[in-house]
């Protein structure tokens, strides 16, 4: 899968600390080896995690 900045994806991996399956953010960081940070926002638009996800965790939901 081809993921780029500010992509918009869904999580699809386990249970995370503080993500659940389906929440959805946006690519903020690429680091080239499959690995990518994420931001997950609250309904108001604050940050709610930013975190470092395998792409095998990820599904694209729109460009």
């Amino acid at each position: 899968m081809i993921l780029k900045l500010f992509y918009r994806v869904e999580f699809v991996g386990k249970k995370h600390a503080e993500l659940s399956a389906g929440d959805t953010g946006y690519i903020i960081e690429d680091y080239g080896d499959g690995n990518y940070e994420v931001e997950f926002s609250n309904s108001d638009g604050s940050t709610r995690i930013q975190v470092v996800i395998n792409e095998k965790d990820l599904v694209l939901k729109s460009i």
